[in-house]
């Protein structure tokens, strides 16, 4: 069966191919639809396997490797920030090991596309001593889902497989292999020494077990992912050694060019069969390394002298690779004689687009709202999620990682107590994140605001759903039970009704020896079951209108738009929400547009 298929997509078609019962994620990009498509293709196919959205990575990798360790075939999801939160399960999971199979999908952002850093989890799976796949193309990440789940349950160990963006979001005709789906049934058989082992001496003896696995498995990389490659190089002058889509790149500018080049393609870069590497690699003149992001093959092989790359200042060190960039090396090292990638600038190109919230968001108005009761000396910590886009009415002064308006504005009101803290949180980045530094706030008497703008839905990477959606959960009953009581708004569309809310809750914190939570009940204009806009649309009165800006500065709606030095309204965006006629302009320019 042959379809055509973004990354995500056949990572989802292969794990039902290798009969994967048990998934479960916490969305980021560029993950999120990886679990979307899986949920979708059991659904369709009425397959007999359990889907979850969990409340953050951490317990998405507890959920899976549960059943993992119970004999199923389990996976979960998340973007590589995300297994910075589920290390610490991942850690202890290498030394114990699995019944069935377990893969790790870590998704990698080089370029920062859409993440705060551009970590390579390559390295985690060093760090852990687990195998690491790294795919090129959505085909090869569907054949590496497959092999990763065969590696995990050959050897009971944990795998991590590393798609990029570009892996991830790219799309290719993919060959789907037949299958028939076998789900199995879980059996948790006790064995104390093996899943309850303690420090020292059963968790010494799975030291060493690990190590022995980890030796057996960089033999495997090298009779099944080396060797059948090794046996059909020409053995020119030049080798080049690349992992993930670095090898897509430089296959394609080694053809286009034909050129007289090697090119040696590393599935699994970690555990190496370095030996072995370093017995070809020194039949060559000249070894490049191409590989996102950090130097993790280079740093096995460098030993050896003619090997170039990162550590030698030959292949760029951050943002993703492109081919003008393999060519820029190649040029540089005498094997390419022009780079042919360099490509024609666009003429007349368009200024560059600042992300900014949507037009109806309600986030822009509790940002409006905020600025205006606690003015330019408060601070602002902020969070991970759409509202990070308040920056653009520089509502935000700090972004750091989930969940850490809270500690963060805990901390800045120990530093700084002269100023008023008031930090703005997502209701899933709460849940994620947020639970916890709430909790020692209230408990080291931190004085600060914290406001959860609560949409029931995680909206920036695709309105999957939250705990409070999926049911059970209500964050004010959370915070309660941290031990405040929230100051609640039910978000309805102005900006005197969100004004007056916050002057309450400015009031609250004058008197208060402990933080104050406010909680803005709202929704996503991109939500067909919540979204509540009234339809009335905005123009401006242009004999009004004195061209000062304030609306788009303060205000920032991008439906608002310059033209002959007033501001008018485009049609085309705006969504009929509004707010805007509720006092933004202080000439009060924006008028109905009755349509």
């Amino acid at each position: 069966m042959r379809k055509a298929l973004l990354g995500n997509e056949a990572m989802a078609w292969g794990m039902v191919a290798a009969n994967v019962d048990t998934m479960a994620a916490y969305p980021g990009t560029p993950s999120s639809e990886i679990l979307e498509t899986y949920q979708k293709l059991i659904n369709d196919l009425n397959l007999p396997a359990y889907a979850e959205w969990s409340t953050n990575e951490k317990v998405a990798f507890e959920t899976a490797y549960a059943a993992a360790i119970s004999g199923k075939r389990a996976a979960c999801g998340m973007k590589m920030v995300g297994l910075n939160v589920a290390s610490d399960s991942l850690m202890s999971a290498a030394y114990i090991g699995n019944k069935g199979s377990f893969l790790i999908f870590s998704a990698d952002d080089p370029g920062f596309y859409s993440s705060q850093t551009e970590q390579d989890s390559r390295y985690f799976a060093k760090f852990a001593r687990i195998p690491a796949l790294d795919p090129a193309s959505p085909q090869d990440a569907l054949n590496l889902t497959i092999k990763g789940i065969e590696i995990s349950e050959q050897f009971e160990i944990p795998v991590l497989l590393r798609p990029v963006l570009r892996v991830c979001h790219g799309r290719q005709i993919v060959e789907i292999p037949d299958f028939k789906f076998q789900g199995r049934k879980g059996n948790f058989e006790r064995d104390i020494n093996r899943w309850a082992a303690v420090p020292r001496e059963p968790r010494l003896k799975q030291g060493y077990e690990l190590l022995e696995k980890i030796e057996k498995i960089a033999l495997y990389n090298f009779e099944h992912f080396l060797k059948p490659q090794i046996e059909k190089l020409n053995k020119t002058k030049f080798l080049i050694v690349a992992s993930g889509t670095c090898y897509s790149f430089a296959k394609e500018v080694i053809e286009d060019n034909n050129l007289p080049v090697d090119i040696l393609k590393i599935d699994m870069p970690t555990p190496l069969p370095v030996d072995n590497l370093k017995e070809i690699i020194k039949q060559y003149e000249t070894v490049i390394v191409f590989e996102e992001t950090y130097p993790l093959i280079e740093e096995q092989i460098k030993p050896v002298g003619n090997v170039k790359g990162k550590l030698t200042g030959d292949v760029f060190n951050i943002d993703e690779v492109t081919h003008e960039r393999i060519a820029e090396t190649l040029k540089k090292n005498g094997i390419l004689k022009k780079n042919i990638y360099t490509g024609i600038p666009f003429k007349n190109t368009p200024p560059k687009r600042k992300p900014a919230l949507c037009p109806g968001c309600p986030h822009r108005t509790v940002f409006y709202a905020i600025k205006k009761v606690f003015g330019e000396k408060a601070v602002y910590p902020s969070d991970i999620g759409c509202y990070t886009l308040g920056l653009n009415q520089k509502a935000v002064d700090t972004i750091l990682c989930m969940g850490a308006a809270a500690g963060l504005g805990g901390g800045i009101s120990i530093a700084d107590p002269d100023k008023t803290v008031v930090a703005t949180i997502g209701d899933s980045t709460f849940l994620h994140s947020g639970i916890h530094p709430l909790i020692n706030s209230i408990a080291n008497k931190h004085k600060y605001i914290l406001v959860i703008m609560d949409n029931s839905t995680v909206a920036m990477t695709g309105l999957q759903p939250t705990p409070e959606r999926i049911g059970g959960v209500e964050i004010t009953k959370v915070v309660e039970g941290c031990g405040v009581e929230p100051l609640i708004l039910n978000y309805d569309g102005t900006v005197k009704t969100t004004i007056d809310f916050f002057k309450k809750v400015k009031e609250k914190y004058e008197k208060s020896q402990l933080p104050v939570v406010a909680v803005v009940k709202e929704f996503c204009t991109f939500d067909r079951e919540k979204v509540n806009l009234p339809g009335i649309f905005a123009k401006v009165d242009e004999t009004k209108c004195t061209g000062c800006g304030y609306c788009i500065e303060t205000f920032g709606c991008p439906a608002f738009e310059w033209k002959n030095d007033k501001v008018t309204v485009n049609r085309y965006f705006c969504v009929g929400c509004s707010v805007c006629l509720d006092g933004v302009c202080p000439f009060n320019a924006f008028v109905e547009d009755r349509r």
